[in-house]
């Protein structure tokens, strides 16, 4: 049973903090499995990352999911069932921090009490985190950069002709490179993208997109 069924809770939380996101309903217990989708009778494909769950890892990943859908509609309904409550590394892991060079936010993924990070919370915390409206500070990014202006501005008149949305949105940063490429290790970016005077996240990872 969830004991926080209309609210997030407060105990393992702490503070709400809107760049956190922590799913809710994935809180099934932590049960080591091997990967889903691979054939442990033979040798398992190497990852440059084999810490990482290979759903997620940019040099082997299956999925092809555009990001400007939620997960359970951009990811087929078999493979949706099959990822979405599977850990998203070996060992157990409760906190990651997602950068990217295709956008100037990150995200932390928090796991609920008694559970670990999953392949689903990851999909599912990157679709909210794009949904969220572009603020005027950010806009300042680009604002004399043309030719990201202008495919922002594309992205976003053929998101509006949908959703009826005339704000920009952060899914629009991506142009016409929505598509979720997996997620991989650099360090020397990492170490650059770092605010000064902010916490170390263990798991820190990068985001790649790509034309679907």
């Amino acid at each position: 049973m969830n004991p926080y069924p209309n609210r997030q809770p407060t105990d393992w939380y702490g503070q709400y903090n809107p760049h956190v996101y922590v799913p809710s309903y994935y809180n099934q217990p932590y049960q080591p499995t091997g990967w889903l989708g691979f054939n442990f009778d033979r040798p398992a494909p190497k990852s440059k990352w084999p810490s990482l769950n290979p759903v997620l890892a940019s040099d082997m990943t299956y999925v092809r999911y555009d990001i400007r859908k939620p997960a359970r509609e951009g990811i087929t309904l078999v493979t949706w069932q099959q990822i979405s409550h599977v850990p998203a590394f070996v060992a157990p892991t409760y906190e990651m921090l997602i950068i990217s060079k295709a956008f100037p936010w990150s995200i932390v993924i928090r796991a609920p009490a008694g559970s670990v990070v999953t392949c689903g919370a990851i999909f599912d915390g990157l679709y909210e985190m794009l949904q969220k409206h572009i603020e005027d500070s950010e806009w300042a990014i680009v604002a004399l950069d043309k030719t990201r202006r202008e495919a922002i501005e594309k992205a976003a008149k053929l998101r509006q002709e949908k959703d009826k949305d005339k704000r920009l949105k952060r899914i629009d940063w991506l142009g016409d490179t929505p598509l979720f490429k997996g997620l991989e290790k650099d360090e020397e970016f990492e170490k650059k993208r770092h605010l000064p005077g902010s916490a170390n996240v263990a798991e820190t990872w990068v985001v790649r997109f790509g034309k679907p």
